[in-house]
């Protein structure tokens, strides 16, 4: 990974982009909507580029910030992932903050383009990606988010993951986001060269339309207290924007633990990173 990072002073010249991913739909609109608020650049990515303008337009409207673009960004696979970071690139704009808010939970399973299960691809492995991507053009002090979710202390990796033999809506996705905090752990290790801080965030569970209340709502709701709004839920995200803090899961409104602290079994990480990395060692840059 080009570990050539843009420094603090270079950055100062021009105002860094702060991106969003899944940026107009329940927290992300949110979470964009802060942002532009306190008057930073603001760098709209999402699958529905047609909304995002839309958004972006009554962004500039309502909160009186300019400074607020779009990008088409689709997780589905690791080619699509590429050609958004090769347009990021040509804006010619540092970056402050990467938050990986995008996550879908289909109902039924579908493979991508790259031969994985669809919901492991979009929230795990082209999120790691872009994430990698993304780091080599962000200033010094960064911040890399990643959306987890509670759902992971219900499931363990099955030794084949990231291959899914036996699909469930509610395994796989809890599945990709323990898999996807126990890949931030190694990112919040090796991402300290280029002093970039990797954290996650717990938004709890909200009323959202990627959750559509299923059966196995009921389940995790007996684990924490569905949060009130998606104001709630985005908290935890504005909390790790501000830290200067990394390796760590942010909840509710102070809570903050270590990601270590999901590291269960050793043997099952070490195989996830070394798995993951050769995965993605395709696709980064020589």
């Amino acid at each position: 990974m080009d570990n050539d990072y843009i420094s603090a002073e270079n950055a100062q010249q021009v105002k860094p982009l702060y991106i969003v991913t899944g940026s107009t739909d329940n927290m992300g609109s949110v979470i964009t909507r802060r942002l532009a608020e306190q008057g930073k650049a603001v760098l709209l990515a999402s699958r529905n580029i047609v909304k995002a303008q839309q958004y972006a337009g009554e962004l500039r409207a309502t909160t009186k910030n300019d400074d607020i673009q779009c990008l088409q960004l689709d997780l589905s696979s690791f080619d699509m992932v590429k050609d958004f970071v090769e347009r990021l690139k040509a804006l010619q704009r540092p970056v402050a903050a990467l938050v990986n808010n995008a996550g879908t939970l289909p109902r039924h399973s579908s493979i991508s383009p790259d031969g994985y299960e669809h919901t492991v691809q979009v929230n795990f492995l082209s999120t790691a990606l872009l994430s990698m991507l993304v780091a080599p053009l962000m200033i010094e002090g960064g911040r890399i988010i990643m959306s987890t979710s509670i759902t992971r202390r219900m499931v363990s990796l099955p030794y084949e993951f990231p291959a899914v033999s036996h699909f469930t809506q509610f395994g796989a996705y809890a599945q990709s986001k323990l898999a996807l905090t126990l890949f931030s752990i190694y990112l919040s290790t090796t991402m300290k060269t280029g002093k970039l801080i990797v954290n996650c965030v717990n938004p709890g569970i909200i009323k959202s339309s990627m959750l559509a209340l299923n059966k196995w709502i009921d389940r995790v709701s007996d684990i924490v207290k569905p949060a009130h709004s998606r104001e709630a839920g985005v908290m935890p995200t504005m909390r790790a924007l501000e830290s200067n803090d990394t390796g760590f899961i942010f909840e509710g409104r102070s809570k903050q633990v270590k990601m270590s602290s999901v590291l269960n079994n050793r043997d099952v990480f070490i195989k996830l990173c070394n798995d993951t990395m050769r995965i993605l060692k395709k696709h980064l840059p020589k």
